[in-house]
């Protein structure tokens, strides 16, 4: 059997590194800003769609203060939907970003430079508990929201 240094004979010089070395650190940057757009945007869509929640159950809420709920009940009862909500839509992306990844780096072509298509399990523990950080800060601002609802709000008619 012949050594791979026998088979091909590479050398690449100190301009190659640098080169690499360069697009490496553009890489990073472009990967830093994708996830804070990310992070933006996640918390953009989980704040409107709590926001509409809560909104269309305005009455449902002042009913239940009224019942005699306590603040974290009340809280822990509308925020435990969009918990299980955004753990299962958080769950479905994490198995569609695998075949999206792999899609995207099957379409970068760049020369001289083979980009490694594997996503590390620990990536996917990050992206679970980076999507449940905003769930969760969501809630809490919009706790704020849920305790100035008034108790007389379930008296108003229907209209």
């Amino acid at each position: 059997l012949m050594k791979l240094d026998e088979v091909a004979n590479v050398t690449i010089t100190s301009d190659t590194q640098d080169r690499f070395a360069s697009m490496m650190d553009s890489m990073g940057l472009v990967v830093a800003v994708i996830i804070v757009c990310a992070a933006g945007l996640a918390f953009i869509v989980l704040y409107n769609l709590t926001n509409i929640n809560i909104t269309e159950r305005i009455r449902e809420i002042a009913t239940i203060k009224v019942l005699g709920f306590y603040k974290k009940e009340t809280a822990s009862y509308i925020f435990r939907e969009n918990l299980i909500l955004t753990f299962l839509g958080a769950l479905l992306g994490l198995v569609l970003g695998k075949y999206f990844h792999m899609f995207v780096m099957s379409q970068i072509k760049v020369d001289q430079v083979a980009f490694d298509v594997r996503i590390l399990p620990q990536s996917y523990v990050y992206s679970l508990l980076l999507t449940l950080l905003f769930a969760w800060f969501v809630n809490f601002v919009m706790g704020r929201k849920l305790e100035r609802i008034s108790m007389t709000e379930s008296l108003k008619s229907v209209d």
